[in-house]
């Protein structure tokens, strides 16, 4: 390591003092940065005072120090030659290399895949969901269906005793003018019952478990055929006998 004695020159700036202690020890600026491994670069921006082309000040500051050691030479005289050269040329540090720039982020920016597909699973989900309950909420708010196959509305029977058969939904229950009809698995049902003689209106009603409710009439007529004169003469002449021979 070469040691010199350093002449303040007249100028006073950092550049030409670093020329002149290089080339007091007879070095090029080739062989300077072989032997400092310090960059070329670095060395000719600091010798030119081209601050643009060095690093952050920090960084450019330890360069500075590691190259000036070579010499031997007082290292805080240049780095105090060299923060004055740069606080004239207004070069203020370069903290883009410590820090991120603060930066505008879109609505969407931070959003990752795994977010979104999770936000996704979850509306989809919801109104799935919604769905669901929309759907059964309007099932049981519609009335179940009912059709009555016998007797007919408006038929004529001659026998006391009717059969209501009909079909509705599986799972409703199903009254006769009041009384509950058997109903089956498969919706269909019946009920037994006697009318009296003339006019009956027969009322059917399904109604869901938890919801609304069908509503059917029917109106069927008993008619006892009235019997005959001479039945009534038989009649009357077998009474008869039985009076006189007791």
């Amino acid at each position: 390591m070469a040691f010199v004695s350093k002449r303040l020159n007249a100028v006073g700036r950092l550049g030409p003092d670093l020329v002149e202690l290089r080339e007091r020890v007879g070095l090029s600026l080739e062989e300077a940065a072989q032997r400092t491994k310090v960059a070329p670069s670095i060395i000719k921006a600091l010798e030119t005072e081209t601050w643009s082309d060095l690093p952050d000040q920090v960084y450019a500051e330890r360069l500075l120090r590691s190259y000036v050691s070579f010499f031997g030479t007082n290292e805080s005289y240049y780095l105090h030659k060299f923060r004055e050269a740069r606080e004239a040329a207004s070069v203020t540090r370069d903290t883009s290399v410590l820090l991120p720039r603060p930066m505008k982020l879109g609505p969407f920016e931070l959003a990752v895949t795994p977010r979104l597909l999770a936000a996704a699973g979850f509306i989809l989900f919801t109104f799935g969901l919604g769905g669901y309950v929309y759907a059964q909420a309007r099932a049981m708010s519609v009335a179940p269906p009912l059709t009555i196959e016998s007797p007919t509305d408006g038929s004529h029977v001659q026998d006391p005793g009717i059969v209501v058969r009909g079909h509705t939904l599986p799972g409703s229950s199903v009254t006769v003018n009041g009384a509950p009809a058997v109903v089956g698995d498969d919706g269909a049902f019946e009920e037994h019952m006697n009318v009296p003689r003339g006019a009956t209106v027969i009322r059917i009603v399904s109604r869901r478990r938890h919801g609304s409710e069908s509503t059917a009439a029917i109106r069927i007529v008993y008619d006892r055929a009235m019997p005959s004169s001479d039945t009534i003469e038989k009649s009357l002449d077998a009474s008869n006998e039985a009076s006189v021979n007791p």
